[in-house]
């Protein structure tokens, strides 16, 4: 089976995960991520970051169409042109946030279940939770639906939207050629963008509607306005960087930098993931990194797991343009230069 171009979807309310289907030149994830956000950032195991535009929003089925703007090179993704029947083996591909993509084995144990005039395929390919706009594919590796959410009223399984709905929705947007769209969630009509657009409205039934041209781009505010202006400052895109509340991430050479703030302490951190500890690490990398813990001013090094971690830390009531962003630049500076030292002189490896 090809790999599953799954792509991490972030902004800077939520995430989420999506699937790019090459034969349509756009990723598919679910509305409530991707709600209020003119343009999302997306990335995948092999897919460097990069800002998709928002192209078609659909409240009814939790469907978001994305535009990205360099193309991934993968096959197409196959949709699943058999019936489904209960007790068909299904697999779920899915990731969260920052964790490895996870495939779960299980089978369909309904068709057709309706929710809010909606059909859905239910089945137990999951761990725990639902793994949310995971893909969910038949036996052959072919898409049979897009995961959607728990079944409440059997737990431990799971609700997908079926391949063929996904497909019919994917023509329709087709029509517009290319046109931003939106379904509206009262009457279910798509309306494509034109020049003389109601603002806000439906023009088949006059309910609200949000097209994709009115969402505003998401410009933040107090604390983390300056975050990001210290990002946009040390010359990073803070954009590219946002991973949902309160959460950035920064590629500086080989380091990767998280930035988090934490509001109820009000405390800023930056943690630089550098490098990994070998398997049995000599003791002389730890003495190493105690003598710089010694040497280093502002910034900390220390170990969870094998991985090797550099990092800042200061409060929101300190955190300000001036102050701040010399401290970051040398965190930012010192963490792509450390990775080198540690990886040729003390046999650590690369993440």
């Amino acid at each position: 089976m090809s790999p599953i171009p799954l792509l991490q979807v972030a902004t800077p309310f939520s995430t989420g995960t999506g699937v790019y289907l090459a034969q349509y030149a756009l990723v598919v994830t679910n509305e409530h991520v991707v709600r209020s956000n003119s343009t999302v950032v997306i990335e995948g195991a092999d897919q460097a970051e990069q800002l998709a535009e928002v192209v078609y929003l659909d409240a009814v089925y939790d469907l978001a169409f994305l535009r990205p703007r360099s193309l991934p090179e993968v096959p197409p993704l196959p949709f699943s042109q058999e019936a489904a029947g209960v007790g068909d083996p299904v697999r779920t591909v899915g990731q969260y946030l920052g964790e490895p993509v996870r495939q779960i084995d299980g089978e369909l144990t309904a068709v057709g279940v309706e929710l809010n005039g909606t059909d859905y395929l239910r089945h137990t390919a999951r761990e725990g939770e639902t793994l949310i706009g995971g893909v969910l594919l038949d036996a052959q590796g072919q898409l049979r639906g897009i995961n959607m959410m728990n079944a409440r009223e059997h737990p431990g399984e799971t609700l997908a939207l079926p391949a063929g709905t996904v497909s019919e929705v994917l023509d329709t947007f087709g029509r517009g050629e290319g046109r931003p769209a939106a379904r509206c969630f009262y009457c279910r009509e798509v309306t494509f963008e034109l020049a003389a657009n109601p603002k806000g409205f439906c023009p088949n039934c006059g309910k609200p509607l949000v097209l994709p041209s009115l969402v505003e781009e998401v410009l933040p505010t107090g604390v983390e306005a300056t975050i990001e202006a210290i990002i946009r400052a040390a010359g990073h895109d803070p954009r590219l960087a946002r991973r949902g509340p309160n959460l950035w991430r920064i590629r500086q050479g080989s380091a990767t930098i998280q930035v988090t703030y934490h509001e109820d302490s009000g405390l800023v951190t930056g943690d630089a993931y550098l490098c990994q500890l070998p398997e049995l690490p000599p003791a002389e990398v730890f003495a190493y990194l105690l003598r710089e813990n010694d040497r280093l001013q502002q910034l900390t090094f220390s170990t969870y797991g094998r991985d090797i971690i550099l990092s800042l830390l200061i409060y929101d009531r300190y955190l300000s343009l001036e102050t701040a962003l010399p401290r970051f630049e040398a965190l930012f500076a010192q963490a792509d230069a450390y990775d080198d030292v540690l990886v040729n002189t003390y046999g650590a490896g690369w993440r």
